[in-house]
């Protein structure tokens, strides 16, 4: 009966999200002005985290052509601390069936169409039909980190646009200021794609900090960790950069990262 009761209530949330999807949608394409969602939300009440998951999670089938891998290519949620591994080309399952990108269904295509079947990832002006799901996520749920670290990645990874990235994780990290996975996305941007290494020491130090707090795993930590020593050394401070890379060797004592630190004694 609980079963029952959780599919309707997805089934019911999915549904309202439609039309207001459609409209965020073209206040994304428009430039996004301001949209007032303020009614839904109250309607949604406490369920607006479900909404908020539903939101990415459709985003995440509708980029792998309706063959989800929430839980096999970006496990962890996409974790920060595996996300360099993700970053270099992956080759992903094909199982048997239909080969063509299924169209879009909200309702996770509870019929036949769950049977796509070739993984194929969106390119280009298909890439940014999922930006406005992603968004919408934060939109429902502004606590939601999940949806600002992955709406960050795909618009400077994927679409080219760090300084977009930078701007909606900023917006995260007003709502979710001790959140260390924003902290560390926004550090890694600045490192990794625009070359702002002072900017990067300062939010991936943070993200250190705030980490240290909380459980978290070796993955996680190796991650932050690495572009912090690696912005250290290219602003020339490599001693700076020298306890971080052994503490990465302590995580990873076959990682080779100890031929870097002894490089540095």
């Amino acid at each position: 009966m609980k079963s029952i009761l959780v599919i309707l209530v997805c089934l019911t949330s999915t549904i309202l999200i439609v039309p207001e999807i459609d409209i965020f949608n073209h206040a994304y394409t428009a430039g996004r002005p301001a949209y007032d969602a303020s009614f839904f939300l109250r309607l949604l009440g406490e369920g607006k985290s479900i909404v908020s998951n539903l939101s990415i999670l459709q985003a995440d089938l509708y980029f792998h052509g309706g063959a989800g891998h929430f839980h096999d290519e970006h496990r962890d949620g996409l974790a920060i601390g595996e996300r360099e591994e993700h970053l270099a080309p992956v080759e992903h399952r094909h199982e048997k069936g239909r080969s063509a990108i299924s169209p879009f269904n909200v309702l996770f295509r509870i019929s036949e169409e769950t049977e796509v079947t070739e993984h194929v990832h969106l390119h280009g002006d298909q890439l940014k039909e999922i930006i406005p799901w992603l968004y919408y996520a934060a939109e429902i749920d502004s606590h939601n980190v999940l949806a600002y670290t992955l709406t960050g990645f795909y618009l400077s990874d994927r679409l080219g646009n760090p300084d977009e990235g930078i701007a909606f994780l900023r917006e995260g990290l007003r709502n979710n200021p001790d959140s260390w996975e924003v902290n560390a996305e926004i550090g890694r941007i600045y490192s990794q794609h625009l070359g702002n290494y002072t900017a990067a020491v300062r939010f991936l130090s943070r993200a250190w900090g705030l980490l240290q707090k909380v459980p978290h795993d070796r993955f996680q930590e190796r991650y932050v960790l690495s572009f912090l020593a690696r912005s250290y050394e290219a602003l020339g401070q490599g001693s700076a950069a020298l306890p971080f890379y052994r503490r990465i060797n302590e995580l990873f004592p076959d990682s080779g990262i100890h031929e870097k630190s002894g490089e540095r004694r």
